[in-house]
């Protein structure tokens, strides 16, 4: 048997060079898996802090400013968002109009008042440390009509 004969039969090795060529792949996949679970997990948390402030403007109207402090205070505390991330204002609706203003002398008849909670966030994944696609931005808003 030839020398290039020996080295074609010879098995020795295989195992390290299809580990070497597999591992950055499946290392990948895993990374990618676990950051879109800590995405999927942080709009979860955010659905449920605007879930827990419809709750409470149904229970306890926020109709002075002190009202709307307190509910941002809880709002931030559950989501650990800071102030700048929470928005809660009135907004009010025109009669049977479908869409939304922040002034109430917008409307010329009768209208409703809502409380509008905003949260947004911004995630930004472990893959763009490699130059990988960029931040994922969050924006969840509640309206609950109070009158």
């Amino acid at each position: 048997m030839t020398r290039l004969q020996s080295l074609l039969h010879d098995c020795a090795g295989t195992t390290a060079i299809e580990t070497a060529l597999i591992l950055p792949a499946l290392m990948a996949m895993s990374l990618g898996t676990f950051d879109v679970s800590r995405m999927v997990a942080r709009q979860n948390e955010l659905q449920k802090a605007a879930n827990e402030a419809g709750d409470i403007v149904i229970a306890a109207n926020p109709d002075t400013q002190s009202k709307k402090d307190t509910l941002k205070s809880v709002i931030m505390t559950s989501s650990g968002l800071t102030t700048s991330k929470v928005t809660v204002s009135n907004v009010y609706r025109c009669g049977v109009t479908a869409t939304f203003d922040t002034l109430v002398s917008a409307c010329s008849g009768s209208y409703s008042t809502f409380v509008r909670v905003v949260l947004t966030d911004t995630y930004t994944p472990f893959w763009n440390k490699f130059g990988i696609g960029s931040s994922i931005s969050y924006s969840v808003t509640r309206q609950v009509q109070v009158s």
